[in-house]
Parts: C-alpha cells; structure tokens; sequence
C-alpha cells in the first residue's frame, strides 16, 4: 500500500517535492525520503479509516481540494492545506503527534522535523489520490475512484478515492484494511 502510493508520489514529481521538504525543515532528501516511507502509512490509514466509518465523501473532497492545489509541497500554502487534512482525517492534534512521535521512533530523525513534515506528507498523499498518476485518464463514470481502481486492477466503482484507498490498504483483501493499519502501528 505504502509502496503504491509512494510510486503515484515520485510520478508526480515526488523527488522535487521531498527535497523541497527536506530543505524547509533541515534534512537531507534521503532522510526526508525516510520520513515520508514513515509517515504515509498513517496519513494513508487515517484517510482509510474515515472511508471505512462511512465518510468516503471527506476523503474524496480531501483529494480534490488537494489536487486543485498547484504549489510546492513545502509551500506555507500546503502545510495549512495539510494541518486541514489531518484535523479530518485524524481528528486530533495528538494523534498528529503520536504519528509523528511513532516516525521519529522508526527513523531517528528529529520529532520537529517529522511534525513540520507530516502536513506536506498529508498534502502530497491526498494529491497523489485526487491526481492519479497522470497516465490513466479517469472513465467517465467513477471520478477518481474510477481511475486508481483502474490503476490498481478494481473496478473503480468502489466509492471514489475512499474506496480505491481502501482497496489499496486492504492488501489480504478480506474487506477490513484496518486489521493492516493496526499490524502497522504494531510493528
């Protein structure tokens, strides 16, 4: 799930974006690089688990709001783009600090660091959604969810972006991405 939404990120020119971010919060781009591996999963889970409760449509809206957005990642603009995204998806600053917390204890990096990143993370991964990899045109019916289901051998009538994140997530396909959300936070 990580690696798929990582390799949407690095079509959309990714690699410029994270050493954007690595030079606004003083790392180096492989350690940002390391961050971003860290954070997505949260980021990508918490999006999940909003779908999975029923609120497809935030996830969706995240998606569009973050793909109609044409700055830097390490912009002003997309860090409170970002901090937006995670109160929705998160609910929550200190879940906000317990993913960023978890990261630095996964990586070494800074905690500063990974929560001045987590909001560019959470604007880059709802872009990467609303944006699709820009090599699949969406159908005509399905929207978003119709172009990642295409991308990643569904349907694309699962919901939208909700339901092709969750198809994403739920990598042993037994219909609940959670129990892969929870065995993350447990390794």
């Amino acid at each position: 799930m990580s690696q798929q939404m990582m390799d949407m990120i690095a079509r959309m020119g990714g690699a410029d974006s994270i050493a954007a971010m690595a030079a606004k919060v003083g790392i180096s781009p492989e350690q940002a690089q390391g961050a971003v591996a860290a954070l997505l999963p949260a980021v990508t889970g918490g999006m999940a688990r909003q779908a999975q409760d029923g609120n497809g449509s935030i996830v969706d809206q995240l998606a569009g709001m973050a793909a109609s957005y044409t700055g830097s990642a390490a912009d002003d603009g997309a860090v409170a783009q970002g901090n937006d995204i995670l109160g929705s998806i998160f609910g929550s600053k200190d879940v906000s600090r317990a993913v960023a917390s978890d990261a630095a204890g996964k990586t070494g990096l800074d905690l500063g660091a990974l929560k001045a990143l987590l909001p560019m993370v959470a604007t880059m991964a709802a872009s990467a959604l609303g944006n699709g990899t820009g090599t699949v045109a969406a159908p005509a019916s399905g929207g978003i969810g119709g172009m990642l289901g295409g991308l990643l051998g569904g349907s694309g009538n699962s919901g939208g972006a909700a339901g092709a994140l969750i198809a994403m997530i739920d990598t042993n396909k037994d219909g609940n991405p959670l129990d892969e959300i929870m065995g993350y936070f447990k390794r």
